[in-house]
């Protein structure tokens, strides 16, 4: 080998030993061992001039690849057999120190740190390493005399200032920050729009320790914590990433940054298991869905990463796709109370009632207001206040619908409107009910009111009892703030809880009624146990009319379709559990419809009579005003009389005939000189006269 080939490979083995520290600094520990051991293939003998300095170079490298790898005890080898190249070398020595250290070996560690400062050329971190083992011994003098040496040649890094200040009885405050410091330092800055990254674990890892540590000297408020939170995330510690952005939301749970943060956090750390942790998770999302700030900032993003204005109208179309994405990644069972798919309708809902009112401000209505559900006023703690804010809304709302009605019809009539009742059904347990009966799930919203305790008051309660929690229950206002400022409030949800109820039974017979093939057994049953329900709550007469409108609709919607025989059929069945204040409505619409059934029916020439005859009976009978019928009947009468008499039965002709002539006899009464129905009379008349004086062969 010539002499020039050994320069070159001592050349290309320094540049390897360069490449190999540099991938260390990234935390690329694959490459750094790759560089370290091609340095030494080129360094050769160890006893070649320059071999043998590059050799103790390479093995110094490979100590530090497998001290980062946890592997203490080959890092040692490799510290050692570079030292046995180089005893005077400072470097061996203090990676020796470093490793005992990581044993936990502080005698050792302190001997080879103080050797490698005794060195001519000492390492410049084994002052500060040597401080770190005495800290850790309790020599505190110790240790503050090598970071005041270490200090006069040089200034010392954030690591270094933390463990300073706190040797030297510094505020916690300021040795937490000394400790963010340093963690910030262990990440490099990203350009060109700012933030963070690390090079390597071993950075991410770093970082998230000494943030962990600042933590437990000083929780905070701290300013920028989603920073630290993905430091935490990625150092894997996700459990104190969340812990630290739970503590963040709960100082400003107003701000959307750090709610967007532990909302992804919580996403992507719950297990199927943590029910509380997904009710969290699912409250976090619901808080963004309508706050303005949130999508703003989400816009804002959008166009200068893409250099094109996003249009707010987009706005829309966005929430819809975050909460289809949200819903995709619920899992169906994560053993909570309620199942997250209508767990998240029901917290955005509300968060989108509470926005249309303007929010519920925050820090005593002077901060930015939330737009949450019941979920995130429960966990902030702030039911009480939530539940002055509501009742305060309710106030206004009846002031302004008294007054309105006052205006309008002199009435002073204080009903709250279907708006704020909506807003306080929301933020309680009545918002399942609520969302399943606007989904037209009214058979769900009726079962979800059959319990609205809390685990402990079922569990004392057993079934049977009451269905709302015992007046003495602390989790009352935590599951129903929107009652909390309402005098009377137990009462109160178990009186809104039985409005709700009857909303459902009659929602249900409306849906018999008006299916493909309604079932007019089960509507009636259903309406009629919504009347008995409303004399408990005081609501018969209203509860009348909403049947009574609900037939009405649908019996017109029939009539039109020209299905007269649903339509009679629907007015039938309501008929039936109606009481007499509002049967009128039904018998005057049930008449109109009978007399165009019969008409109908009469006008087909193949039919028979009889089925129309009986219809206008029931017509003119229910509406004896309605010309119409009493003209139809009349020539219905006379033609099922006609009917009779050709299959021989004169006795039935003669009794149909009377029949026709009192029944004119009556309308003209009502309808003096109308020409129709002298018409059909003076011909009822002369029919009869007629079939009077034929033989009746059964008679002979």
């Amino acid at each position: 080998m010539t002499t020039q080939t050994t320069e070159e490979d001592l050349s290309q083995a320094e540049e390897a030993c360069a490449e190999g520290e540099s991938a260390l600094e990234r935390g690329d520990t694959a490459a750094a061992e790759k560089c370290f051991t091609r340095a030494l293939e080129l360094a050769g003998a160890e006893d070649r001039e320059g071999g043998t300095r590059l050799a103790a170079r390479a093995r110094t490298g490979a100590g530090r690849v497998r001290l980062a790898r946890g592997e203490i005890e080959g890092a040692e080898t490799e510290f050692e057999r570079a030292h046995a190249l180089r005893p005077s070398a400072a470097g061996p020595l203090h990676w020796l120190g470093c490793a005992a250290a990581h044993r936990g070996d502080l005698v050792t560690a302190e001997r080879h740190l103080t050797a490698s400062l005794a060195c001519a050329v000492p390492h410049g971190r084994s002052l500060v390493q040597r401080a770190y083992v005495h800290a850790r011994a309790g020599n505190a003098d110790a240790a503050l005399d090598d970071l005041r040496t270490a200090a006069s040649a040089g200034p010392l890094d954030d690591e270094a200032r933390w463990l300073h200040a706190t040797l030297s009885g510094r505020s916690a405050r300021e040795v937490a920050l000394r400790l963010r410091r340093a963690a910030l330092a262990a990440l490099t800055p990203l350009a060109p729009h700012g933030g963070f990254g690390a090079e390597g674990d071993n950075g991410w890892r770093r970082a998230a320790d000494l943030i962990d540590a600042a933590r437990g000297i000083d929780p905070g408020p701290w300013t920028s914590p989603s920073l630290y939170a993905v430091a935490l995330v990625r150092g894997g510690r996700r459990k104190a990433a969340v812990a630290l952005l739970d503590d963040a939301v709960r100082g400003d749970p107003a701000d959307h940054r750090v709610t967007h943060s532990l909302a992804v956090a919580l996403l992507n750390s719950c297990t199927h298991t943590e029910g509380s942790r997904w009710e969290r998770c699912v409250a976090a999302w619901a808080a963004l869905l309508h706050d303005a700030a949130f999508w703003a900032h989400v816009l804002a993003s959008a166009s200068r990463r893409y250099g094109v204005t996003v249009e707010p109208s987009l706005v829309p179309v966005l929430r819809a796709g975050l909460r289809e994405v949200l819903e995709r990644h619920l899992p169906d069972d994560a053993g909570t109370r309620v199942a997250l798919g209508p767990l998240l309708q029901r917290e955005a809902d509300a968060a989108k009632l509470l926005a249309a009112v303007g929010g519920f401000p925050t820090s005593g209505g002077g901060g930015p207001p939330l737009f949450c559900g019941p979920l995130r006023i429960a966990e902030l703690g702030r039911s009480a206040e939530f539940g002055a804010f509501a009742a305060a809304w309710e106030r206004s709302f009846a002031d302004a619908r008294a007054a309105q009605a006052s205006a309008y019809t002199g009435s002073t009539d204080p009903a709250a409107p279907a708006a704020h009742t909506s807003l306080t059904y929301a933020f309680s347990e009545l918002g399942f009910a609520q969302l399943l009966l606007g989904h037209d799930k009214a058979a769900d919203a009726l079962a979800a009111l059959s319990e609205l305790r809390c685990p402990g008051c079922r569990a004392r309660g057993g079934p049977g009892a009451a269905a709302v929690c015992e007046p003495a229950c602390g989790r009352f206002d935590e599951l129903n703030p929107g009652y909390a400022g309402i005098p009377d409030k137990h009462l109160r949800l178990s009186l809104d809880a039985r409005g709700l109820a009857l909303e459902a039974r009659l929602s249900m017979g409306r849906a018999e009624m008006t299916s493909a093939r309604p079932d007019f057994a089960a509507a009636a049953a259903y309406w009629r146990r919504a009347l008995v329900h409303s004399r408990e709550i005081d609501r018969y007469r209203e509860t009348q009319t909403a049947i009574v409108d609900m037939a009405l609709g649908a019996a017109r919607d029939a009539h039109r379709d020209g299905r007269l025989s649903l339509a009679v059929s629907t007015l039938d069945a309501t008929r039936s559990v109606i009481g007499a204040n509002e049967r009128g409505r039904l018998e005057g619409q049930l008449a109109r419809v009978l007399a165009d059934r019969g008409i109908s029916v009469a006008n087909d020439e193949e039919a028979l009579l009889d089925r129309p005859a009986a219809d206008l009976r029931r017509s003119v009978a229910f509406n004896p005003h309605l010309l119409r019928a009493q003209v139809s009947l009349g020539i219905v009468l006379r033609g099922l009389a006609a009917a009779r008499w050709r299959s021989g039965s004169l006795s039935g002709a003669r009794d149909t005939l009377r029949e026709a002539v009192d029944q004119l006899t009556a309308a003209l009464v009502l309808f003096p000189d109308d020409p129709d129905l002298e018409e059909q009379r003076e011909a009822a008349v002369a029919d009869l006269d007629h079939v009077m004086w034929q033989p009746d062969e059964s008679e002979q």
